[in-house]
């Protein structure tokens, strides 16, 4: 492997890696959103603004409520035998502070994360959270300063042209499932400094669940190579592999099992080229 991820293929977390997964929904990215969670080895917290997007189960601490009402620091004083602890909020549309609340997860997250220690952050609806030019202020600390403390975050949303461009543009790998738009995929390219007509032709090309994989992190090829290796289309994942994942996270076992399993067919699904 190379780029964003190591010779394992796992993700490199020593420098904050920022993951953004685009698609429409049922496309497959909060399936990719699993699977990155599932294997990274820290501490992991959730927004889950569906309430059913997941982790979920008895190795997951659940937080609800308001901005006024949730605890400030992340719950280490749960964590038994060095294991790692994911954290969900469930966020609560309805509520009136509905963005504050987000926010307010957000920044436990970056204060709970170090380089020592680096924590994932998982946003299941970033075009909420972080919406073009209204992002709210822990969230833009991430986006801007997130390798200062070391904390990941995985990303995840359906349309870049209504989610700022630093999502995009931070990001050191870029899942995208097939998005007909013109003004997404301009979005896009413009943030990731592609070609508009080649990643276009790129993107029409993909079925069901494939995807492309762009990884900034990829050294650029020499003029003469046939093979760009920072844009690779990669298949749909393995239905076993997604059955395996989606299994995990709504049953997440509880303290005295591993929380979680890198097998290399799992980190692999995420490379396979088509």
């Amino acid at each position: 492997m190379s780029g964003s991820f190591d010779d394992q293929g796992r993700l490199i977390t020593t420098n904050g890696a920022i993951v953004t997964c685009l698609g429409k929904k049922r496309s497959g990215k909060s399936v990719v959103a699993m699977m990155l969670v599932k294997s990274f080895p820290g501490d992991v917290i959730v927004i889950d603004v569906a309430g059913d997007d997941g982790p979920e189960g008895p190795g997951v601490v659940e937080w609800r409520g308001g901005v006024d009402e949730l605890p400030r620091r992340f719950p280490g004083h749960l964590r038994q035998q060095q294991e790692r602890i994911i954290l969900r909020y469930i966020a609560d549309a309805g509520s009136s502070t509905f963005i504050e609340d987000m926010d307010a997860v957000v920044g436990v997250a970056m204060a709970h994360s170090s380089k020592e220690r680096p924590a994932l952050l998982v946003v299941h609806e970033v075009g909420v959270l972080a919406q073009s030019g209204r992002v709210p202020p822990h969230t833009r600390r991430v986006l801007m300063h997130n390798r200062h403390r070391g904390l990941c975050a995985v990303f995840c949303g359906p349309r870049p042209i209504t989610t700022d461009p630093l999502v995009v543009a931070q990001a050191d790998v870029v899942y995208c499932f097939r998005m007909p738009g013109d003004a997404d995929r301009k979005r896009l390219v413009d943030n990731i400094g592609w070609d508009f007509a080649s990643f276009t032709e790129a993107n029409e090309s993909l079925a069901d669940h494939e995807m492309l994989r762009y990884d900034a992190n990829e050294p650029a090829p020499p003029d003469d190579a046939v093979e760009e290796t920072r844009l690779r289309h990669l298949p749909a994942l393995p239905e076993d592999e997604v059955r395996r994942v989606l299994d995990w996270a709504h049953h997440v076992p509880g303290p005295g099992r591993r929380p979680h399993d890198p097998s290399r067919a799992l980190l692999t699904a995420l490379h396979r080229t088509r």
